[in-house]
């Protein structure tokens, strides 16, 4: 499958995501909505440690880079590594919600939307692994 194929699936899954129940009874957009109101200080976060009130609003600018990265290799190949390296951050922050829950209680909570939503992340840099890989010369 070439980058540009897996780059549309990743993007679709991503926003298939977002109608899915993803952590506990909220929906994708929902949990975004959620995240949103700790960035723009909608939520009460005084009572939450510092790392909260940092985490959190970070998954608004985690999804705002993924469709900003999905449309920027859609439309040119330049700024690979960048593209690359931002992915992979990205990758590793949605995944880290996972490893954060798995010892909880609330790991039950987590629902497929959220696993669609790593999903979409995974698939993303599996196209940026894909478009690098130069054919070889026989």
């Amino acid at each position: 499958m070439n980058s540009r194929t897996l780059t549309w699936i990743a993007g679709a899954v991503f926003a298939v995501s977002y109608f899915l129940p993803a952590y506990d009874s909220q929906r994708g957009y929902q949990c975004f909505v959620w995240c949103w109101g700790f960035l723009t200080g909608l939520v009460d976060d005084s009572q939450d440690p510092l790392f909260l009130r940092l985490y959190y609003p970070a998954f608004v600018l985690t999804n705002v880079l993924f469709v900003t990265i999905v449309a920027a290799t859609l439309a040119s190949p330049r700024f690979f590594r960048t593209r690359l390296f931002l992915c992979m951050l990205a990758f590793f922050h949605v995944l880290s919600w996972l490893i954060l829950n798995v010892n909880k209680e609330s790991f039950s909570a987590l629902m497929p939307g959220y696993y669609a939503w790593f999903a979409a992340y995974g698939l993303l840099l599996a196209a940026l692994l894909v478009e690098n890989k130069k054919p070889s010369v026989a």
